[in-house]
């Protein structure tokens, strides 16, 4: 009998912890809950609609600014297909994935610029 007593107890033990566990991790924040404060200004981008080629910028604090890479190309940079410019930024920044919290990432902007520059030579 004494070994049943121990199995009981063991599992127990284990349905008890195991429980605990779950509960637990149901007060944790999610990882991908957003945490403005480590993210660059603008990080929320999206297509203006009905206008190709512009992206709506917005940060936290709702204040928008309209982006033009396609403008900005023909302005800033020398020796680049602009077109194929204004497309690749314009993809990098409408792909935008969840952030997980307290990570640094890239301004998206600055990774759009970059992507397209190395690919529109």
């Amino acid at each position: 009998m004494p070994i049943l007593g121990s199995n009981a107890v063991m599992i127990g033990a284990s349905l008890l912890f195991t429980g605990a566990l779950v509960a637990g991790v149901q007060y944790l924040p999610p990882l991908t809950q957003p945490d403005a404060s480590t993210f660059p200004e603008f990080q929320q981008y999206r297509p203006v609609d009905g206008t190709p080629g512009l992206i709506e910028a917005r940060d936290s604090g709702g204040r928008s600014v309209i982006v033009n890479p396609g403008a900005y190309c023909q302005a800033e940079l020398s020796g680049v297909d602009c077109g194929c410019f204004r497309e690749t930024a314009n993809q990098v920044l409408r792909s935008r994935k969840p952030r997980v919290s307290g990570w640094r990432y890239a301004d998206d902007w600055e990774l759009a610029l970059a992507q397209a520059k190395a690919s529109c030579d």
